[in-house]
């Protein structure tokens, strides 16, 4: 049973398009959904809604407000990007975070993310900061004997705890700690946002840094996703993907809790969001959106389509 939620209750206060056959994506959104109503194959939304990481990390806070300025923008999307098929669509809110502490949070996702895993669910997770990638990649070594985890960030995040507690920066030192998966690749590295020890940690510890540059010189980000991933499928692993934003450059995304001068453009994101659930993601994430540093909705709108994409890209295995 899912525990300490809060339901979203913005879908029914969208207003309605001007004309009756100009139907939008909150109309499609079950968002009164128990666990019970959720079948294999459905697409759920989950929240996030707390910027504790970021701010132990020394970070910009305002990522908790993400959750739902991302929705609002997601919202009012048409059904037409989806394709023939109309998928099944539950939102089960936001988890519980005022007054709580991040291990209670993050032990809360855990749990809620593994159920959602046992319902044979596709689940995008909205963040919140990017520490909510340790709960998620333990969900996914926890349920499945063969697991692939994909970071597309600048940052390796495998920073060390602060007075032995995790942070934003921390995600993926304290997964490779929990148990390894099959294979780990950080995707679109930046040559000065990773320190050199840190890449060794990586690379000890068996993961795969594939850095910007290299995605530079290769040609479509994309296609090289895609690639990545059709080699995972065809060794039969579950894949969960991991977005953070401060992977697109700021001109695309400036509300976003560490911007960057350089980085993926719009398209590139939301044709990898695609690619990553048209290959069968299990999990994706979308974290570090920080509305308070927006401009003109730009970077929850980005989020925003990137998640809708991302339900095209499910939709087109139907």
């Amino acid at each position: 049973m899912i525990q300490h939620m809060v339901p979203y209750d913005g879908w029914a206060a969208m207003p309605e398009p001007r004309e009756k056959l100009d139907r939008r994506l909150a109309s499609i959104i079950c968002s009164d959904s128990s666990i019970e109503d959720i079948s294999e194959g459905d697409i759920v939304l989950l929240g996030i809604p707390q910027d504790i990481g970021i701010q132990r990390n020394g970070g910009r806070i305002g990522a908790a407000h993400a959750p739902f300025s991302v929705r609002e923008c997601l919202g009012i999307f048409s059904l037409n990007g989806l394709g023939e098929h109309q998928p099944k669509i539950h939102d089960v809110g936001n988890i519980m975070c005022e007054g709580r502490t991040l291990e209670d949070i993050r032990a809360n996702h855990h749990e809620i993310v593994k159920e959602l895993i046992q319902k044979s669910a596709r689940v995008i997770i909205i963040g919140g900061g990017h520490d909510i990638a340790f709960p998620s990649s333990c969900a996914m070594i926890d349920s499945f004997e063969a697991v692939s985890i994909i970071n597309i960030d600048p940052h390796l995040d495998v920073r060390e705890r602060i007075d032995g507690l995790g942070h934003s920066g921390t995600p993926f030192r304290e997964m490779l700690e929990y148990g390894k998966p099959s294979e780990f690749i950080e995707f679109g590295t930046q040559a000065f946002t990773a320190a050199t020890h840190h890449r060794e940690y990586i690379k000890q510890s068996g993961g795969r840094i594939i850095t910007y540059d290299h995605i530079r010189a290769m040609g479509s980000a994309a296609d090289q996703l895609s690639e990545l991933m059709q080699a995972m499928c065809e060794a039969d692993h579950e894949i969960y993907v991991t977005f953070d934003m401060d992977a697109v450059n700021s001109a695309f995304a400036p509300g976003v809790s560490a911007s960057a001068p350089i980085g993926f453009s719009a398209d590139e994101i939301v044709q990898m969001a695609y690619v990553a659930a048209a290959k069968g993601a299990r999990i994706i994430d979308i974290a570090e959106v920080n509305p308070l540093y927006d401009v003109d909705k730009r970077t929850s709108r980005l989020a925003a389509l990137m998640i809708a994409n991302c339900i095209a890209g499910w939709n087109s295995r139907l």
